[in-house]
């Protein structure tokens, strides 16, 4: 029986294993799935990242090709492949608040959720294939996931009938892997992908008491939903303006063409100052030439505030540490980990920060694979919410939504409310009393402007708040039932909410009319 580890990420998905004898993580590599990425270690040797594109192409009859079998056969950049049957990016939309409407393909809707599904289906039956019988299965998402997204891989463990499934945060996961070969350390990382911008602050203290294991304690967590996928677009985007050309007029395949060429180019400016490419799409009869230097990406970064987003998710972190009594000189360890990393301006903001020595990219692809396998090492992991959970309630004068919040963010748990919340009967004979719970986060999103040129002219950067119910069905959660049924406007139960060690929501429920308690510390949902 083994542990596996899966790294379901916007661009690319990693899988791993510890293996039996040695207790290592190793990365598994797939015939046909996997496509290479060769580095260099600290000490000079040559290493090989193995990672499965997260690409899906449903050919006829439903044949399903997934990974590096889609690049290899150029499916979705031509008349023959269309890119109407090629989906990229489902993990990102999977866990947007926006779900994008279902593709019908040969009869059958594919969404994000079912596509997901098959995509990593099709995984694990290649991990079966490796005569490979998975005991626990440990999935990483994005630090500011909302629960539904949990909850779908929840679901999905389910479904593979794996004995144990748990969840760890991507850049805590790098962190743990990291921490426990050098307990005590003080570590940051930085997790920049293909879809999400993440960072933990993680320390790991030995347990004396416990025959010297670790425990492991998350101190500060920012994120923002920004990555390379969107790099892509914008190099994109920016030649095209600069052709006074739209992305109607070049029609979806040669824009499925371009973006594949602004990928490659935004790869070897991480090791040449300049890269270009030139293609000519035999359909249309069109040629193109894209053509970039670092110095214009970086322009691009900033107008689209890439960059700010980095320094907001940075400063966030560093401003909640510091409520801790830790300095940004205490911080002994920043590891870059995902492919945006690679970027040189994203480095050298990074550098500013903490100076060149404390920075360390050494495993840019695996790093949060490998290391949410070092769970099975960690006896206890302290954590907080990420998100403030709220009632909504819908008030008639405003005609809007107000919140009364339970929990903020930064909250760590187990943690009780110090205050019953009283609430009334909303009408005569209710037999029920039922309340919108749910997660309120920041989200952040960028306008731009462009002059008659094409030109870019300004950009803001604008930060509001998303609300997302933890009840799926829109059914609400019922908190309460009334025997006898309420009266309207008297108060008629008060509830004490808490969060307990396993991050459920608990609610002890009294009626005031009877003084029953109606439920003593009853589970109201398992935020994580």
């Amino acid at each position: 029986m083994t542990t596996v580890a899966i790294d379901f990420g916007t661009s690319n998905t990693v899988i791993s294993i510890l293996e039996v004898d040695t207790q290592q993580p190793k990365s598994l590599r797939f015939p046909n799935l996997s496509r290479v990425f060769v580095g260099v270690n600290p000490q000079g040797e040559r290493v090989e990242y193995p990672v499965i594109p997260s690409l899906m192409f449903i050919k006829l009859g439903n044949n399903i090709i997934l990974g590096e079998g889609v690049i290899s056969q150029r499916l979705g950049l031509s008349q023959s492949y269309p890119p109407e049957r090629l989906f990229k990016k489902f993990k990102r939309d999977l866990a947007g608040d926006y779900q994008p409407p279902a593709i019908q393909i040969d009869g059958i809707n594919y969404n994000s959720v079912s596509i997901s599904e098959l995509f990593i289906q099709a995984i694990w039956t290649e991990i079966k294939k490796q005569k490979i019988e998975p005991s626990h299965l440990i999935f990483t998402v994005p630090v500011g996931a909302f629960e539904r997204y949990l909850d779908w891989f929840r679901d999905l463990g389910q479904k593979l009938n794996v004995p144990q499934v748990s969840i760890v945060d991507e850049s805590t996961a790098a962190a743990l892997g990291y921490a426990i070969k050098n307990p005590g350390q003080l570590i940051l990382v930085v997790d920049f992908g293909g879809g999400t911008l993440d960072l933990s602050l993680v320390k790991t203290v030995n347990n004396s008491h416990e025959n010297n294991s670790l425990r492991a304690e998350v101190l500060a967590k920012s994120e923002a939903y920004v990555g390379g996928e969107d790099i892509d677009v914008w190099i994109v985007d920016d030649y095209l303006h600069s052709q006074n050309l739209t992305p109607e007029q070049v029609g979806k395949i040669s824009y499925q063409n371009l973006l594949e060429i602004a990928e490659r180019l935004k790869i070897q400016l991480s090791k040449n100052p300049t890269a270009s490419e030139s293609w000519f799409d035999d359909e249309s009869f069109m040629s193109y030439e894209l053509k970039i230097t670092r110095e214009k990406l970086e322009e691009i970064l900033e107008y689209r505030q890439f960059l700010q987003q980095l320094r907001d998710a940075l400063d966030e972190v560093l401003t909640f540490a510091l409520k801790k009594g830790i300095s940004k000189n205490d911080i002994e360890q920043v590891l870059l980990v995902g492919g945006s990393c690679l970027i040189p301006a994203v480095q050298q903001l990074i550098i500013s920060y903490f100076g060149k020595a404390k920075v360390k990219l050494n495993k840019p692809f695996d790093a949060v694979c490998h290391g949410a396998l070092a769970i099975t090492q960690i006896t206890e992991i302290d954590d907080f919410l990420r998100h403030s959970y709220a009632i909504r309630l819908w008030e008639s004068c405003s005609k809007s939504y107000v919140y009364h919040h339970l929990f903020t963010k930064g909250t760590k748990y187990p943690y009780q409310l110090d205050q019953w919340l009283t609430l009334q009967a909303a009408n005569n004979g209710q037999t029920e009393i039922r309340l919108d719970i749910g997660e309120v986060g920041e989200m952040t999103q960028t306008e731009i402007a462009f002059d008659a040129l094409g030109r870019m002219t300004s950009s803001t950067l604008q930060h509001q708040e998303s609300y997302r119910s933890l009840d799926t069905q829109g059914k609400q959660v019922c908190v309460a039932k009334l025997n006898p049924p309420g009266a309207a406007g008297f108060d008629r139960i008060a509830v004490l909410f808490e969060v307990d060690f396993r991050r459920t929501l608990l609610a002890t429920v009294k009626d005031l009319l009877t003084g029953e308690i109606l439920a003593n510390r009853g589970e109201i949902y398992k935020l994580k």
